[in-house]
């Protein structure tokens, strides 16, 4: 259905992401609000991958290009709260 969007006031609270992922491979990492490690996967060439809560992590596995999509704007790393 065609369409446009009316301009809205939105009040956002959180971060959600998406990752397309171009070329390569990551291992990804899923964390709890506690940062307890709840899962990982393997994403690769084609696959899209939504972050919506909790915590996350990646290890590139090989050569990787990837489009991050996320609500801005981007504030610097004030935004993230990093932990091991």
């Amino acid at each position: 259905m065609n369409h446009t969007h009316k301009p809205i006031v939105r009040h956002l609270t959180g971060t959600p992401e998406t990752l397309f992922i171009r070329k390569g491979k990551l291992l990804a990492r899923f964390y709890n609000s506690n940062h307890e490690l709840k899962g990982e996967t393997i994403v690769e060439a084609g696959d899209i991958l939504m972050l919506a809560s909790g915590g996350h992590g990646f290890t590139v596995l090989e050569d990787t290009i990837l489009f991050e999509i996320k609500q801005g704007p981007y504030t610097g790393l004030i935004e993230k709260e990093r932990f091991e």
